[in-house]
């Protein structure tokens, strides 16, 4: 069995709902796994459940019912934190989760909790840096840099943990178009560097070049899944088609 046929993360009937009182559940009994090595795009409307879905991988959000296995282990609160280190995560805002005053000590800081002695820390910051071609920015102050330069900089310190998985939610939403492709670039390359990557998003040619799976997701539920092309090319159903052709790319 190739490790593309491993499963990595596998989710179980999941439900979730925000409030108690919701009417509508957020995540209404998705099953899904997820193979390492896999590139998974998850796409659908603003208020689908991407996010959610994304955030329930890594335990951020405890799921109603259902069940979540990372690695082989069930997500319990005694399992979360060894999950969330397995599974790597960069939202749409970087500014919001910056903790130091230069780019070295915010990527060291997780490092620093774990308790990594510091020249494996230091070798671990170089590497990453150096990665995602950031090395000249170390020593600036997060707040300086520009949105794609920020936006590296939270991949970076996600990539330091050594995760075996990488979610993306919307990390290009907030981005001017300019600065939208060196993030791109970024996650293309650990793409092809074989880790395992899951990422919401609006990008649609990004997600049909690099992808090797399309979920699509609607009112909480897995409207449509499929490979990458074969989804884009020829989609099932008529909330994908429709969904599809607010994008202007050929199918």
């Amino acid at each position: 069995m190739s490790l593309l046929d491993h499963t990595i993360i596998e989710l179980e009937n999941i439900h979730y709902r925000y409030h108690e009182d919701d009417a509508r559940e957020a995540l209404a009994g998705v099953s899904l796994e997820i193979r390492r090595g896999e590139w998974l795009a998850i796409i659908g409307h603003n208020g689908s459940g991407k996010s959610t879905l994304a955030k329930v991988m890594n335990g951020l959000i405890e799921a109603n019912t259902g069940s979540v296995v990372v690695n082989g282990k069930t997500l319990t609160e005694e399992t979360v934190f060894e999950a969330r280190r397995t599974v790597g995560m960069v939202f749409q805002n970087p500014d919001n989760q910056f903790v130091g005053t230069t780019v070295e000590d915010d990527i060291a800081f997780g490092l620093e909790n774990i308790g990594l002695p510091r020249e494996e820390m230091l070798e671990r910051v170089t590497r990453v840096l150096d990665m995602v071609k950031m090395s000249e920015f170390r020593t600036k102050e997060p707040a300086r840099l520009s949105g794609g330069q920020k936006q590296r900089v939270a991949i970076v310190r996600a990539l330091c943990m050594n995760p075996e998985i990488m979610l993306f939610d919307e990390v290009t939403a907030a981005l001017d178009p300019e600065m939208v492709r060196e993030v791109l670039d970024v996650m293309l390359e650990l793409a092809r560097d074989g880790m395992t990557m899951v990422i919401v998003t609006h990008e649609m040619q990004f997600a049909r070049a690099v992808a090797d799976r399309v979920i699509f997701m609607d009112n909480g539920n897995i409207a449509e899944q499929g490979e990458a092309e074969e989804f884009f090319s020829n989609p099932k159903t008529e909330r994908a088609q429709k969904f599809l052709n607010t994008f202007s790319f050929k199918k």
